[in-house]
């Protein structure tokens, strides 16, 4: 008598979940064993189990394994496994590591011949992962004082992330708070100079230590000019110099130029700088540029003047102008008036100076000389004559 030993099978649904996870709440980049059992099966019938994930970020269907046959996951490197002893009733896929794109419904599922699709567990493969900001979050922008600006950070992960705003200095955002909290969009309208600097997006969640993402807000402004002493003295017919210096502001950096004010009118941003005396490194002039620090500006050049040797003819309005690269142009113009002391002031000198010390004498002292000179030479010609 022939005796059918094929069986009707179902998987064990001992558990609720029906496919066992190893461990139970798997996180990206750890090893995951899923489980799937039959039950009903005798000695003598054996049976095939496929595995399928349906991926809910793309939408796609991988058909992953049967049974200890892998399809799929394997370039670059290997990173799935499936064990099936043949006297066993337990089936396991394994992904070392898991990724966080394996999110979705993982399916194990009868799969011999007489395939019947039916016969199937089905469990959500929660994949918890760090989070972190994509690509498409917004990168260094450069706007015009005055424009509508929307900052976004998108990012991804499991819980999903929550967004926090802030800048890197800690200063205030725009709307006077130090963060903005659980949106990912930061609007900021009418946006001023000082808006600009490093903004920071925050994701956070339960998984990691979160990511982080800086972008730059440069903001164009026309440039102004801020002379600290707009009135400096020193004695003249000293060997001994004078500087003046002037902060710049403006974005993108201006073009910085100096001038001598010989005319003696008054000076407006409207004035044509083509009636000033232009100033260029020389013998008599040294024009230096460098970078604050942070705490005293940001986005400015602070443009030192120095004039060496100072004379009576140095005295006067010295101008600075600052105009942009870009149309439509704009300028800037500031002054500083330097003017007479009785006493030598020593707090600026040139490198080759020696000091305080008056031309005059240097003057008389040759002069004297000269002077001895004529003298004995008319005295030996008058002796020869008599």
């Amino acid at each position: 008598i022939y005796v059918n030993a094929r069986t009707n099978p179902r998987f064990d649904m001992r558990d609720k979940d029906g496919i066992i996870f190893d461990p139970i709440a798997p996180r990206a980049g750890e090893r995951l064993i899923a489980k799937c059992t039959l039950v009903g099966l005798t000695d003598n019938d054996k049976r095939s189990v496929s595995w399928e994930l349906h991926r809910f970020n793309d939408q796609k269907k991988f058909f992953l394994a049967t049974d200890d046959q892998v399809f799929q996951f394997s370039q670059p490197t290997r990173r799935l496994y499936a064990e099936h002893a043949i006297d066993s009733s337990d089936w396991y896929l394994i992904f070392d590591p898991l990724d966080r794109e394996d999110y979705g419904d993982l399916t194990c599922m009868l799969a011999d011949t007489g395939y019947n699709n039916s016969i199937y567990l089905r469990r959500r493969l929660i994949v918890y992962s760090e989070p972190f900001v994509v690509q498409s979050s917004t990168k260094d922008i450069e706007v015009n004082e005055g424009d509508n600006i929307l900052l976004k950070c998108f990012a991804q992960g499991l819980p999903p992330p929550q967004i926090q705003w802030m800048k890197a200095d800690a200063s205030p955002l725009p709307d006077g708070n130090i963060r903005a909290i659980g949106a990912v969009e930061l609007p900021i309208n009418d946006i001023r100079k000082q808006d600009r600097g490093i903004y920071k997006c925050l994701a956070i969640n339960l998984v990691g230590y979160g990511d982080i993402w800086t972008l730059k807000v440069n903001v164009k402004f026309p440039p102004y000019i801020r002379c600290p002493y707009p009135m400096v003295g020193q004695a003249i017919n000293f060997l001994v110099d004078i500087y003046v210096e002037c902060y710049v502001h403006g974005y993108p950096a201006p073009r910085i130029s100096w001038y001598k004010n010989d005319y003696g009118g008054q000076i407006s941003d409207t004035m044509s700088v083509d009636v000033l005396r232009p100033i260029w490194n020389s013998y008599k002039y040294k024009i230096e540029a460098t970078i604050p620090e942070p705490n005293i500006c940001t986005d400015c050049i602070l443009s030192r003047l120095t004039v060496i040797n100072v004379l009576a003819s140095d005295l006067g309005s010295y101008v600075i102008n600052a105009t942009t690269n870009d149309k439509p142009y704009r300028t800037a113009l500031a002054s500083v008036f330097v003017f007479e002391t009785p006493e030598c002031q020593q707090f600026i000198t040139h490198r080759n100076n020696i000091g305080c010390k008056r031309l005059r004498f240097t003057t008389n002292r040759a002069s004297l000389t000269i002077c001895q000179s004529i003298l004995l030479l008319f005295v030996i010609l008058t002796v020869d004559l008599i």
